[in-house]
């Protein structure tokens, strides 16, 4: 340690005495008409600029509110069956095929990305009688029917 810091009489010396206090003058304007009106333009620009933000970022927010009600809402109405689908995919090798087949199409409408999802006559007759032997909502399966369609 240095010995300085143990003397506190030394240490109050040492601080330094404050700068005196100096007189200040406000400069003459020299700015030309030009320069002021470019000054008060660029203001008032950067205002319109700070109001436009502020409507995206609200218009923003309500988009990703909806965005995020909607998901919520399709991830709502197929949870049932995705549960069930998981539980029953541990016993039967069918469902399990059955799983694994909609469950990236369901997750892909829940997440927005598609709205339907078009298969040929034969996938789509197998998926939907499988789904009869599992116990679906009916709502659910109405979704799911507008969901999957047939090819033409």
């Amino acid at each position: 340690m240095d010995p300085s810091f143990n003397d506190f009489e030394n240490f109050e010396e040492e601080i330094r005495v404050p700068d005196e206090v100096k007189r200040e003058r406000l400069m003459p304007d020299t700015r030309t008409d030009f320069d002021i009106e470019m000054d008060e333009a660029l203001y008032l620009s950067m205002q319109e600029l700070r109001q436009q933000n502020i409507k995206n970022d609200k218009f923003e927010e309500e988009i990703m509110n909806s965005y995020h009600s909607e998901t919520n809402e399709r991830r709502e109405k197929f949870s049932d069956l995705l549960k069930n689908m998981t539980k029953l995919s541990k016993f039967d090798k069918d469902i399990k095929e059955l799983y694994d087949f909609l469950y990236p199409i369901i997750e892909s409408y829940c997440d927005q990305y598609i709205l339907n999802y078009e298969v040929d006559e034969k996938t789509y007759d197998k998926v939907f009688k499988f789904l009869g032997t599992i116990r679906v909502n009916k709502n659910t399966l109405d979704t799911l029917k507008t969901l999957i369609i047939k090819s033409s």
